[in-house]
């Protein structure tokens, strides 16, 4: 992170400890949550960025980095939210944003659905490339279900024989150091591996809920950041992706930005869209 980030832990119901990355002056609160996978340290250039303007708050799930291993209970979304929850209520704020890369969109919606029904709704949310259920066949197929479950069973062995790193590396291209060594190093080690794969095994059953039950998001702003950019190895499934959040917005009547010049990791390739985003849902 960067020298003016603060570190410390937040400690959940069960006694778990979460590592958070703070920076940033004054009363309204920007939270960022990590997409599946990954340590939330990759926030670093838009942390950096939003610091300028409001403080924020990054931190590592649980198993990643300096928080607590995953214990053998659920890592649904439901899980996920509550230990967010956490994050969210350990920090004093005026106004809060809340802001989901990925898998961490469905995360925020639902924390920002819970908060509402208790009367303290967040002031906007900002969804980055998130998964989305409106294209539950990216994730549900048979065929990425057999994808999903190679992939989480091969983590823990390639953590082990400390071949994740480079492989967390070449995903990370384009993050600026300290930030992407820092990233792909919390993000790969034994207990890492243990984390995602944990996590990756309740997405098809995480989509099914959110397209059966949407987290009611009336009278919260939200804009829908969308990856413009494509291969052609991966066009067909972003030109599917971005259909989806097309219809999220329609559904949250949110507002709708494309990110020309990235594809799914925004973060890391247009971190000051993402922080300018953030932080118009202050204004």
């Amino acid at each position: 992170m960067t020298p003016a980030a603060t570190d410390r832990f937040v400690k959940t119901a069960d006694g778990r400890l979460l590592h958070t990355m703070s920076s940033g002056e004054g009363d309204d609160l920007v939270v960022l949550e990590a997409g599946l996978g990954m340590s939330g340290r990759y926030w670093g250039p838009v942390q950096a960025l939003i610091a300028r303007a409001a403080r924020v708050v990054s931190y590592e799930r649980a198993g990643y980095g300096s928080s607590t291993p995953v214990s053998p209970g659920s890592r649904d979304l439901a899980s996920l939210m509550t230990d967010l929850q956490a994050i969210v209520e350990s920090e004093p704020r005026r106004r809060l944003v809340l802001v989901g890369h990925s898998w961490g969109g469905p995360i925020v919606r639902m924390l920002a659905a819970r908060l509402s029904a208790a009367g303290s709704p967040p002031a906007g949310v900002l969804l980055v490339d998130q998964s989305d259920e409106h294209a539950a066949d990216l994730y549900v197929s048979p065929v990425m279900r057999w994808s999903s479950a190679v992939q989480g069973a091969l983590m823990p062995p390639l953590a082990r024989m400390r071949l994740l790193a480079p492989l967390m590396r070449s995903t990370l291209a384009g993050l600026p150091e300290p930030w992407r060594t820092a990233a792909a190093d919390a993000s790969s080690t034994i207990d890492a591996a243990h984390a995602a794969a944990a996590e990756l095994r309740h997405v098809p059953d995480g989509i099914h809920r959110l397209h059966d039950a949407p987290p009611e998001l009336a009278g919260i702003a939200v804009t829908v950041l969308s990856g413009g950019r494509s291969t052609l190895v991966d066009r067909r499934m972003r030109t599917r992706l971005v259909a989806a959040h097309r219809t999220t917005v329609h559904a949250l009547g949110a507002r709708f930005v494309v990110a020309e010049r990235s594809g799914h990791l925004i973060p890391i390739t247009q971190p000051d869209l993402v922080a300018a985003e953030a932080l118009a849902l202050l204004s």
